[in-house]
């Protein structure tokens, strides 16, 4: 591709594309082109498509241009398979469309939708898509299919290529073909003849040679993705059947999927999940074998050195009593063994019969959980498997990345290939190298850590995969890839895995569908025989928040700016660059090119990454080693605030007079409130617009759904009036007492008034503190970055209340899920405390004391972030049901983006963390949603905003359908 025809392209998409669908920012680029995988390319131009009519439009000018395209759906790749140095094709939020049909048999899915999300859609019905990997509640639909990924308890019956129904394809000339439509599938046989008569030569050339059909009958025994799916010439005999099967598992490298609709499979709800540990990884893979004959879900084996890895695990100390993990033997291994059954009594069949099976290897077995239904444990057993992958990543030396490997040995050979594998190990010294898998089909994961910044580390490397490559293909005569996809990893392996014959067919494949070789070139088959060698990733140090970060994307899904700026991954990233950049500039420092790109990405990265950091945590939760983004983003605020005395000063002033901001806010709330019935809304609007400009920002944007002021606290008290054991002390929320209700509510109340009412309810007494408009938890302040007085502030609040709690004894209470969960990250000497979220008290402690008659009308819930990360969640559901018979809960809506008071300076973050949220609202079965309820007065604010319904505490509900018992 020359630049002359890369302008043209480029130049061409201008006339359907708009700027915000083509990305070209240097920053972005960087940030966007990272995936999971140990590879680094920067894309030329970044494409955000919402159609498929944009997709065919693109790849008949890049077939045109001879312009290479790569499609990414999640990135969380893990071979390199999804990124480029020419275009990248990214799906925007639009991909979401989902049909179910024939009884919940068959689910349609755009490539957009997260995998988790279908088996959301599908769990009404009792079924779920076949593939379940690892990443489901991150990975998308489009690369699932396109990896053919599989997972734990898929196998190979239940993956991609064998739940496949049918899809919808855009080839690499434009070419659009329905499976599912007969109309479509005669044209295409028509108007695509070169490509039909190469598919029935290919058919023909397999079942003429027996030896090549025996090999890929062989060969698909077991997991299988190292190269095309060429079994589908053996499983077909049309040519649309092989299309569509061929795609499964091509990367992007033979066209693009824009919906894919799966035959679905059963969700068993009657499972038994045991834990097995032997003194002979061998005689462990003899039982796999024998288990195999039976009707088992899964099979899970951990070499000695991944349960060392996870030795912290509670279950696992107890399983193992007094035959500590150190003391294992190096030839020891682990089985976690589940099975599923439509019913108890089939269940309880297949389990006697595999402990019939079992009871031969008595002798070998020194440690066990036995076959157990308990929720819990079989949970903490999974999550033992689980913490393997992140237990390397989590203990790795900085600056080295994880490389996680997948193969498939025989089953016959699972134990030899596992010894093996390890003796390789030994050899190049990844001594922390570790081996666990889905042993059932003969598939080992093996998770190392690599240094790639210096040559002697790459060589060790490329010797390492040379001497893999051949004990797993040529020797075991098994895949060297098994569900990761083949990537660029692996793509120089696939001749030598397949032979001659095969490779040939599959060249021969990827030309007829792609004979300009346009779609994700050198992926999946190449021959550049070095290509899993270039273009590395190095990893510098940086902070000690996020070096432990693999860059597996598994944070992107939460991320409220996700598609607005960076996600936190992407911050990270860029962040690596900008310390790599500054080290070659402490070298170098007259490299005026390096200059240039520092320069472009620190400037950028102010408001891309820490201006629209919502640093909800949430990132945390779902990260494999924990990182919290959203507190290496508060520590550079920090840096900046460090540096700036007025923003130090002004900090520290709201602080120290906290009723004076709060009564000012509240007057200028009700003073605008007051003018919008004046004034036009545009021009109180645009006058704001005015003032943020003018401020720096320091003065907030208007919209609509701000609220007036919040009626002044009443009630409140030094002491409790009785000795009852039924006490409590609360303490209003800052946003609770700023903000008013919305304009539109039904119930105008302050909140701290329907709060108290719910209490006395109850029969509980509640002390709201005198002194209670000095008093904050610090959350406003550590969000900016100013820990200090966020500390001290928290500090103070505990001081002035712990007197009130008769030694930490009596509970307290906040009504903001933001709050508590502040005070949660605090220490206080000598002053053991209690606080809870309001609904979390309820749930546990008042609702019971209730009469509650649940209203008809349906109502909208949104769970906070601050609630996901207390795990209280559950609470303000059980809450919500109790009071209403239809709750809807929105998918795909996990933070508001409003963050504290960002909503009011940052509008856009807000606007593009709920945009799935107003068309959901039409879901409810019994009528039209009115209302919504949350438990954080700003988040409120924002979902109000975006739906244009009132939302309010969840507790303004239950006051109004709770009532107190009449024998009470």
């Amino acid at each position: 591709m020359t630049d002359a025809l890369f302008s043209h392209f480029k130049s061409q998409l201008q006339r359907f594309l708009t700027p915000n669908e083509m990305i070209t920012s240097y920053s972005k680029r960087y940030a966007y082109g990272t995936d999971a995988s140990f590879y680094r390319l920067v894309p030329k131009l970044i494409l955000a498509l919402k159609n498929k009519d944009q997709v065919q439009h693109v790849l008949i000018l890049a077939n045109k241009y001879n312009v290479p395209l790569t499609f990414r759906a999640a990135g969380t790749s893990l071979s390199g398979q999804a990124i480029t140095d020419s275009v990248l094709i990214t799906l925007t939020s639009d991909w979401q469309q989902a049909d179910i049909s024939n009884s919940g048999n068959k689910i349609r899915l755009q490539p957009g939708i997260i995998g988790a999300k279908a088996n959301q859609l599908l769990l009404p019905y009792n079924k779920k898509i076949g593939p379940d990997p690892a990443s489901i509640d991150s990975c998308k639909i489009g690369g699932i299919a396109a990896n053919n990924a599989s997972g734990m308890c898929c196998g190979v019956k239940q993956n991609s290529y064998h739940t496949l129904a049918d899809m919808t394809i855009i080839f690499a000339d434009g070419t659009e073909l329905n499976t599912s439509d007969k109309n479509s599938c005669h044209s295409f046989i028509i108007n695509k003849p070169e490509l039909i008569n190469t598919i029935n030569q290919l058919l023909n050339t397999v079942k003429d040679n027996t030896q090549l059909s025996a090999l890929i009958r062989n060969k698909y025994r077991y997991k299988n993705t190292c190269g095309y799916g060429i079994n589908s010439l053996l499983d077909f005999e049309h040519p649309i059947d092989v299309i569509k099967h061929l795609m499964i598992g091509s990367e992007g490298t033979l066209g693009f999927i824009a919906d894919i609709t799966f035959n679905t499979v059963d969700d068993y709800h009657n499972k038994v999940t045991g834990f097995y540990i032997f003194d002979d990884v061998t005689l462990a893979c003899n039982l796999v074998s024998q288990l195999a004959k039976l009707e088992i879900a899964a099979i899970e084996l951990l070499d000695v050195r991944s349960l060392r890895s996870v030795a912290d695990r509670a279950l696992l100390q107890t399983c193992l009593q007094k035959n500590k993990i150190s003391h294992l033997h190096e030839n020891a291994a682990a089985l976690l063994i589940e099975i599923h059954a439509p019913d108890s009594n089939a269940l309880d069949q297949i389990q006697q019969k595999a402990q019939v099976l079992m009871s031969q290897f008595n002798s070998s077995i020194i440690a066990q959980v036995e076959f157990t239904k308990d929720h819990l444990i079989c949970s903490e057993l999974w999550q033992i498997r689980k913490a393997t992958f992140p237990a390397v990543g989590a203990v790795r030396k900085t600056g080295t990345t994880v490389v996680i490997e997948d193969v498939t040995f025989p089953t016959e050979h699972l134990g030899s290939g596992v010894q093996a594998l390890q003796g390789l190990f030994k050899k190049y010294q990844y001594d922390e190298a570790i081996i666990f898998g889905h042993a059932l089909d003969g598939n080992l994961h093996f998770v190392f850590t690599q240094s790639f910044n210096e040559q002697k580390q790459i060589d060790r490397y490329s010797k390492f995969m040379q001497d893999v490559s051949h004990l797993v293909a040529i020797q075991f005569k098994g895949s060297l890839k098994a569900e990761h996809g083949t990537g660029r990893n692996m793509a120089p392996f696939v001749a030598l895995e397949w032979g001659s014959d095969a490779y040939q067919l599959m060249q021969q494949i990827k030309h007829a569908f792609d004979p300009n070789n346009i779609l994700n070139p050198d992926v999946l088959i190449s021959d550049n025989a070095n290509i899993h060698l270039e273009n590395l990733k190095t990893l510098p140090t940086t902070d000690n928040i996020i070096d432990k970060c693999i860059e597996c994307g598994f944070c992107e899904s939460v991320c409220p700016s996700n598609g607005f700026t960076l996600t936190p991954r992407q911050r990270i990233s860029v962040w690596r660059r900008i310390i790599e950049l500054e080290n070659i500039l402490a070298i170098e420092p007259n490299n005026n090119s390096i200059k240039r790109e520092l320069d472009n990405l620190k400037q950028d990265y102010q408001y891309l990454a820490i201006d629209t950091c919502a640093a909800t945590g949430l990132c945390g939760l779902k990260c494999p080693v924990g990182i919290n983004t959203g507190e290496f983003i508060k520590s550079l605020r920090a840096e900046k605030l460090s540096t700036n005395r007025l923003a130090k000063h002004l900090s520290k002033f709201t602080a120290d007079h906290l009723n004076l901001a709060v009564s000012t806010s509240k007057l200028g709330l009700s003073a605008i409130s007051i003018a919008n019935k004046l004034a036009s809304e545009l021009a109180i609007k645009n006058s704001f617009k005015l003032l943020n400009k003018i401020s720096g920002k320091r003065i907030p944007l208007y919209y609509p759904a701000w609220p007036k002021g919040a009626k002044a606290i009443t009630k409140t008290k030094q002491q409790f009036s009785s000795n009852s054991i039924k006490q409590v002390i609360y303490i209003p929320s800052c946003g609770g007492r700023t903000f008013a209700q919305d304009k539109n509510a039904e119930d105008q109340r302050a909140l701290f008034e329907v709060v108290s009412s719910i209490f006395k309810k109850a029969g509980f007494e509640i002390l709201i503190p005198k002194n209670i408009n000095d008093l904050c938890c610090g959350m406003p302040w550590a969000s900016k970055g100013d820990q200090n007085t966020a500390n001290n502030t928290a500090h103070a609040l505990i001081s002035s209340i712990y007197p009130l709690t008769n030694n930490g004894k009596t509970p307290i209470i906040m009504d903001a899920s933001p709050c508590t969960l502040a005070l949660d990250n605090y220490s206080f000497d000598n002053m053991p405390i209690k606080t809870f979220e309001v609904t979390d008290f309820i749930d546990k402690f008042i609702l019971k004391h209730l009469k509650i008659t649940p209203q008809l009308a349906p109502i909208t819930l949104h769970i906070s972030c601050s609630s996901k990360r207390q795990n209280i969640e559950h609470s303000i559901i059980n809450l919500a049901q109790a009071c209403a018979n239809e709750v809807l809960i929105p998918s795909d809506i996990n933070c508001c983006g409003f963050a504290g008071d960002k909503g009011f300076f940052l509008p856009q973050l807000n606007e593009n963390a709920l945009r799935p949220l107003e068309p959901q609202l039409k879901q409810c079965k019994t009528g039209k949603i009115t209302e919504g309820y949350s438990n954080s007065r700003t988040c409120e604010i924002g979902l109000t905003k975006a739906t244009n319904i009132p939302y309010q505490s969840i507790v303004y509900l239950l006051d109004r359908v709770s009532s107190t018992f009449d024998n009470y």
